[in-house]
């Protein structure tokens, strides 16, 4: 028999058939008509979350080591590692504005880099350390924008990005991604590496509200593509983040990360069957959140984004909130929008 070049039956492919298994409206649909009933939705929706995301890493004391200080063109920057997980080392940046130095306490910011140089590329660094001009690549310097507008800003980089993979990837001189390897371990050890992820924004949250200029109640929390699934994952199941830009990320599961290619990083178990990305803008709420789509972005196709933000619209309205999502929708890729950005933060954080 000659077979053709594609299935003979949608079910013998990969993407189609396991779409039939999500189900409309998930199990865990938002459906709460009052704050009240909106809340215990989500005490249970955040158990749930949190269960798809396996185990918690083993707790160990936040033990932070300052590698170096710089002064910097109208900031300092102070890297360090902090010690979030028995056997996990993190590694962020602290970058303070001149103006805040000295000033009473007020808003801050964490910010997580997409899939790429890692961190380094939200503070015009290449990939070796190298300053390189603002505002180049597709994340536009996120981190130094937010420094720019007066925002103290913790840089996180994620578990199997940049200076956080194996020797022998960065041996290797490539930008290749380290998630393949640190997620598929830890499902070996009854966890994801997402969960791993938020954990040490979490830790990096108890750092950075301790620093003297950090109000407490003011951070908020801001990335693109992985690194807005890290921000809108973490917003979702933290309540300490104040305000949220996602960039880059904001779909539904069905029309993107399960019918397109994506990292592994995107994944954990079970989640598409119970939440859709409302669902989980809905453990947000009514925070406020500033959503951003590039009508060209091929990996998170801008009609879902579109009709999953107005969906997000209505749930905020439970709340009388519905004003607190806003959609930065321009005409680009895969990208970081800057234009928004300052008005938001300044009305909201």
């Amino acid at each position: 028999m000659k077979f053709p070049q594609k299935p003979l039956s949608p079910s013998l492919g990969i993407r189609s058939g396991f779409q039939a298994w999500i189900k409309q409206p998930p199990r865990c649909a938002f459906a709460a008509k009052s704050p009240t009933e909106a809340e215990k939705w989500r005490k249970n929706a955040r158990k749930t979350f949190w269960a798809c995301l396996g185990n918690a890493p083993a707790p160990t004391p936040l033990k932070v080591k300052v590698l170096e200080k710089a002064r910097l063109d109208g900031y300092s920057r102070t890297t360090l590692t902090l010690d979030t997980a028995q056997g996990i080392t993190a590694m962020a940046w602290y970058c303070v504005p001149d103006s805040r130095k000295g000033q009473p306490k007020g808003p801050a910011m964490i910010a997580t880099p997409g899939h790429g140089v890692g961190a380094l590329d939200l503070l015009a660094m290449t990939a070796d350390g190298s300053p390189r001009p603002e505002g180049e690549g597709y994340q536009k310097d996120y981190a130094l924008q937010a420094v720019r507008l007066g925002y103290p800003t913790l840089v996180v980089e994620p578990l199997g990005f940049g200076l956080r993979r194996d020797a022998a990837m960065m041996a290797e001189k490539s930008q290749e991604s380290g998630c393949h390897a640190a997620s598929t371990i830890a499902t070996m050890l009854g966890t994801t590496l997402m969960r791993i992820r938020i954990n040490d924004i979490q830790r990096g949250l108890d750092w950075l509200i301790q620093q003297p200029e950090v109000d407490a109640k003011r951070v908020g929390m801001m990335g693109i593509s992985g690194g807005g699934q890290l921000t809108l994952w973490t917003a979702a199941l933290e309540p300490r983040i104040a305000a949220v830009i996602c960039s880059g990320y904001f779909n539904r599961f069905r029309t993107s990360v399960m019918s397109i290619h994506h990292c592994i990083c995107n994944f954990a178990p079970g989640v598409a069957k119970a939440f859709e990305m409302g669902e989980l803008g809905a453990m947000v709420a009514p925070r406020p959140m500033l959503i951003q789509s590039g009508t060209k972005d091929c990996i998170f196709p801008i009609a879902a984004s579109r009709s999953e933000t107005r969906r997000l619209r209505g749930i905020y309205k439970v709340w009388d909130a519905d004003d607190r999502v806003e959609h930065d929708v321009f005409v680009g890729e895969h990208q970081w929008s800057p234009r928004r950005v300052e008005t938001f933060l300044a009305r909201w954080l």
